[in-house]
């Protein structure tokens, strides 16, 4: 069978990033392995939207359409698929990625065009779905809402064994043709590429819907098949820098070490940062230095809040103290600080919010980036949002990273662009400070980057023809 896989055009301006698609060179690996045609087509990398873009899915003669698709995505979406059914009558089009897997049945309503959703990870579903397709009749596989059988209940699928799966098809995304702004936005080499060396998440935040994809179990890779992806990276696409976009790369704390002893041995010319952020509680003295020995030259970190009364409520289960400690500590191993805050939280008024800019002006950390509250679907404090305002749900518009569509009650959403617009130029616009974050500006077009990345929050901009955000299944890793 024939398929083309798609990863949509992203509409969320500047402030968004460009990275290859994991979860969809995951799918593309296995459907080859199986003996399966893929093309890929990443439509925010070749800027490819309305006519152009059904015209080159077409070109692709596919038996089976699929496309990943985040919250995010669905104006996009909405705008493409019928563009493309209309060209391609009789090919299946399916959705997996994190929005199908929060919300289930009702993406047949958002996406009418649509024929099958996969709720979870895709790998082992897909294959069986094909079977499905080539032999209609019985029920649709475990993970997968068929269109005629909406109504069905089903549960989201996990790879019990990740290493069962094959090296992701970095032929179809050569990572030198992806030259945007990273996830995380630090960049210190290019070329670049991510990398997952597990899955899963036990925690419970209660704005986050990451287990909907990946589920609460952490599971890791084979470190012999992590090293076999690293080893190609870089031998054959000359990457210079290895992102592990993991949710919890630090948790087990035995395997991060481990990782950081193969970095040592193997002496690549590489480095390493984590840009989806660590749990600053997972961190010691030890894991640090060997991060720092292995390459490492920044840590992101998930912090949130800067008020313990919000951090408690959001059951990050750390506090202010505990932040500041680990943050001094990351900086005595001589790595730099970036950390990642939540402006706008349903729990939060406008007193939590400027404590969470005093703290991060305190704290020694070099970057820090503050994000409005989206309400995510299928998280527990998108849904409690949805429940109270039932008339956005389905209104994706302004569901992008750079607007502010759902302030706490009481506050405007202009008034939460003024709070956030206050949190970056406090932060950043400190004369000593400034000279110190000079020395993120490691890549001759990191500076730009970050400048452009800025701008688009405090202004809210929008475009099309932007590139998008970090890849999630269809994709595994929302």
């Amino acid at each position: 069978m024939r398929l083309c896989l798609l990863y949509p055009p992203r509409s969320g301006g500047r402030g968004t990033n460009l990275v290859p698609p994991v979860g969809l060179l995951y799918l593309a690996a296995v459907l080859e392995r199986a003996g399966h045609a893929v093309v890929l087509i990443d439509a925010t990398q070749r800027n490819l939207a309305g006519e152009p873009l059904a015209e080159a899915i077409a070109e692709a003669r596919p038996d089976v359409v699929g496309v990943t698709a985040f919250t995010s995505d669905m104006p996009a979406l909405s705008r493409e698929l019928p563009r493309i059914r209309s060209l391609l009558p009789d090919s299946p089009i399916w959705v997996g990625g994190p929005h199908p897997s929060s919300v289930g049945s009702r993406i047949f309503d958002e996406l009418p065009e649509i024929d099958a959703a996969f709720i979870g990870e895709a790998e082992d579903s897909v294959l069986e779905m094909i079977d499905f397709e080539r032999s209609p009749g019985g029920q649709a596989p475990d993970g997968v809402l068929a269109r005629e059988q909406r109504s069905r209940e089903t549960h989201a699928r996990h790879v019990s064994d990740l290493g069962s799966l094959p090296v992701p098809a970095w032929h179809h995304a050569p990572p030198e043709s992806y030259r945007g702004l990273p996830n995380g936005v630090v960049l210190k080499r290019t070329p670049y590429a991510p990398v997952l060396t597990t899955r899963g998440c036990p925690y419970s935040c209660t704005f986050c819907a990451g287990h909907r994809v990946t589920g609460k179990r952490l599971r890791h890779r084979p470190m012999d098949q992590v090293w076999e992806e690293i080893e190609l990276l870089v031998g054959r696409y000359g990457v210079r820098e290895i992102h592990i976009e993991d949710d919890n790369f630090t948790l087990d704390h035995g395997y991060a070490m481990e990782f950081c002893s193969r970095a040592v041995e193997s002496a690549l010319p590489v480095l390493y940062s984590t840009p989806n952020g660590v749990r600053l509680d997972s961190l010691d003295g030890e894991l640090l230095d060997s991060m720092k020995r292995a390459g490492w030259y920044i840590v992101h970190c998930g912090i949130e809040s800067g008020s313990d009364r919000v951090l408690d409520l959001i059951m990050k289960q750390t506090d202010t103290g505990a932040v500041s400690r680990a943050v001094d500590l990351i900086r005595s191993h001589g790595l730099q600080v970036a950390g990642y805050f939540i402006l706008g939280l349903p729990c939060e008024t406008e007193a939590d919010m400027l404590e969470t800019i005093a703290f991060a002006r305190r704290s020694r950390m070099e970057w820090a980036h503050f994000a409005c509250f989206l309400p995510l679907p299928g998280s527990r404090d998108g849904e409690e949002y949805f429940s109270r305002h039932p008339e956005a749900r389905g209104d994706w518009d302004r569901f992008h990273n750079t607007a502010c569509p759902a302030p706490p009650e009481g506050i405007s959403p202009r008034r939460m662009k003024q709070i956030q617009k206050k949190a970056f130029l406090s932060f950043y616009l400190r004369p000593a400070h400034f000279l110190r974050v000079l020395s993120l500006m490691f890549h001759r077009g990191t500076a730009r980057r970050l400048l452009s990345r800025f701008a688009a929050y405090l202004l809210g901009e929008r475009s099309i023809k932007a590139s998008g955000p970090c890849p999630g299944p269809m994709e595994d890793d929302g």
